[in-house]
C-alpha cells in the first residue's frame, strides 16, 4: 500500500485482521467443511449439515463479498464497532456471522432485534426467464447492502449490481469480486458495481468482469477470506489519505512516547507499548490530535509499517480517542534500514494540543 504525501488521517475501526491469522479461509478439496462457516461465538450446526460442501463454498463467498463492501463504509469501524445478532437458523445466517466475526468486528448475541448496530439478514428466490436468480440481503443498522447471485457451471457469480442504502459514502467503495474469477466458468460475464438503493445513479458506469476457464484457482489456492478483508480495510485508507491533513503550526507537542516492536513485521504490541499508550492518553482533550509515525521507508512505501500504525491507532480507539483525532505520518526517508533488518522497529506516537 502506497502513502500519500501529508498525514493521513485514519479510522481505527479499520484495522487490519492480523490478529485473525487463526481465520478459516477457503479450504480444500471440492467445496469447504462445516467449520468453514461457523461463527465462533454462537452457530447453527444443524443449519450447515443439510448442504453440501459447494453450497458452503458457495456462501462463504457471498457472505465475503458483501462484507468486504461493509468495512468500506466509514460508519462501520470494526474495531470499534460492536454487533448485535441472534444466534443465526440458516447456512448463510451462519456465513454472515462468520464474516463479521473474522472482519474484525464485536459481536454480542442478544435476544430479539436489539442494540444499534443489530444484524439482519435475507436470503430470497427468484425465477427468471434467464434462471434462478437469488437475492442476498445484510443489514447492520441503518446500513443495508443487497445483491443478486446464479450458480453457473460448479460457481456461484453476481447476477446485479450491488445496492447499498443507508450511508453517502459509496463512490470509492471497491467491490471484492476477483474472488468469483477464482472459480473460473466457461466463457462467463458478470457484472460489478455499486449503486445507492434508493436513488441510482442514471450515470453509473458498471463494468463486467470475463471468466475463463484458465482463471480457475485450486480451492486451496483461492485468496483466503482474512486477505479480501485486508485488501478492503487498505482501499478505504488509500481514499482516506486524501483528506484534509492537520495543520500542525496550530498545535504544540504536548508529550510522546516510542512504542517498540519486536520486529518489522509483528502487530503484537504487548504489555509495555499497552501501558504506555494508556498513560500517553489519560491527559487527553477532546480538541488534542495524536500523530502516529510509523513510516521508516525510504521510498514512500512500506504496507507493514502501516499494519503497525493501524494496530497503534485501534489501540488509541480502544481509550477513547475519537477516531478523527488519530493521523498516521508519512514515510519518513530512513535509507539506512534495510527491507531485510528484522530488528525491533520504534513507532513514534505524539500527543499534540491547540496553542
Amino acid at each position: 500500500m502506497s502513502f500519500f504525501p501529508g498525514f493521513t488521517k485514519t479510522t481505527a475501526g479499520l484495522a487490519l485482521a492480523a490478529t485473525l491469522t487463526g481465520c478459516a479461509g477457503f479450504s480444500n478439496g471440492p467445496g469447504i467443511d462445516e467449520e468453514a462457516l461457523m461463527p465462533r461465538l454462537a452457530g447453527n450446526e444443524e443449519a450447515l449439515k443439510d448442504i453440501s460442501a459447494q453450497e458452503r463454498a458457495h456462501l462463504q463467498l457471498i457472505a465475503t463479498n458483501l462484507v468486504a463492501t461493509l468495512v468500506q463504509i466509514p460508519e462501520m469501524r470494526p474495531a470499534t464497532a460492536t454487533l448485535q445478532f441472534n444466534k443465526p437458523q440458516s447456512a448463510y445466517g451462519n456465513a454472515v456471522i462468520r464474516a463479521l466475526e473474522d472482519a474484525g468486528f464485536g459481536m454480542q448475541m442478544v435476544s430479539a432485534d436489539q442494540g444499534q448496530h443489530f444484524v439482519s439478514y435475507s436470503k430470497s428466490l427468484s425465477e427468471t426467464e434467464s434462471g434462478d436468480i437469488t437475492n442476498y440481503a445484510l443489514a447492520v443498522g441503518k446500513i443495508k447492502l443487497s445483491r443478486e447471485y446464479s450458480v453457473d457451471g460448479d460457481g456461484v457469480f453476481p447476477s446485479s449490481l450491488l445496492k447499498i442504502s443507508g450511508t453517502d459514502h459509496i463512490a470509492d467503495i471497491r467491490l471484492a469480486d476477483n474472488i468469483f474469477a477464482e472459480q473460473g466458468g466457461d466463457g462467463m460475464v458478470f457484472i460489478s458495481g455499486a449503486q445507492r438503493q434508493d436513488t441510482p445513479d442514471p450515470e453509473l458506469k458498471a463494468s463486467t468482469v470475463d471468466v475463463q476457464a484458465f482463471d480457475q484457482l485450486p480451492q486451496d489456492k483461492r485468496t483466503p477470506q482474512e486477505s479480501v478483508f485486508n485488501e478492503a480495510r487498505q482501499r478505504y485508507f488509500e481514499n482516506d489519505a486524501k483528506r484534509q491533513a492537520p495543520d500542525l503550526d496550530r498545535y504544540v507537542k504536548h508529550r510522546r512516547t516510542v512504542l517498540i516492536f519486536d520486529d518489522n513485521q509483528t502487530q503484537m504490541m504487548g504489555n509495555a507499548n499497552k501501558q504506555a499508550v494508556r498513560l500517553l492518553v489519560r491527559e487527553f482533550d477532546d480538541k488534542d490530535i495524536m500523530v502516529i509515525k510509523a513510516c521508516l521507508d525510504a521510498d514512500g512505501r512500506d504496507e507493514a509499517s502501516m499494519n503497525r500504525a493501524i494496530r497503534v491507532e485501534e489501540e488509541l480507539a480502544g481509550y477513547g480517542v475519537p477516531t478523527e483525532s488519530a493521523y498516521i505520518a508519512p514515510c519518513a526517508r530512513a535509507s539506512y534500514r534495510h527491507a531485510s533488518d528484522n530488528s525491533p522497529t520504534p513507532v513514534e506516537l505524539v500527543h499534540y494540543r491547540p496553542r
